[in-house]
């Protein structure tokens, strides 16, 4: 599974992602600023599966249940506090499902969102 991260994540996260075998792909310049109802239909059109995000509103701004991508919510956005749950990251990432919503505490716990 390939996952897009948002403009919102520390893009240094991609290389952290990658050391535990997490396809990730950095956010593109030329979509910053999307609108998020444009950036899921970028993140699909890009071959992506899932969106790792630290925007913790775009769950109840979209109905990703119909988007077609999983969501994977972290709980901050400074990279010395999400560096060290990589691994859960990675987790998350490979075992959403398309429409599922996942949240990571900063304690690394996933749970799954309704």
């Amino acid at each position: 599974m390939t996952a897009q991260l948002d403009e919102s994540v520390p893009v240094r996260l991609a290389k952290a992602l990658a050391a535990v075998g997490c396809r990730v792909l950095r956010f593109p310049n030329e979509w910053k600023g999307l609108k998020n109802d444009d950036l899921l239909a970028r993140v699909r059109s890009a071959g992506c599966s899932c969106l790792v995000t630290c925007d913790k509103n775009i769950q109840y701004q979209q109905t990703i249940s119909l988007s077609g991508l999983a969501l994977v919510i972290l709980p901050c956005q400074r990279f010395e506090d999400i560096a060290p749950l990589a691994g859960a990251i990675a987790m998350a990432v490979e075992q959403a499902q398309p429409g599922e919503i996942v949240a990571i505490s900063i304690n690394g716990k996933l749970s799954k969102v309704k």
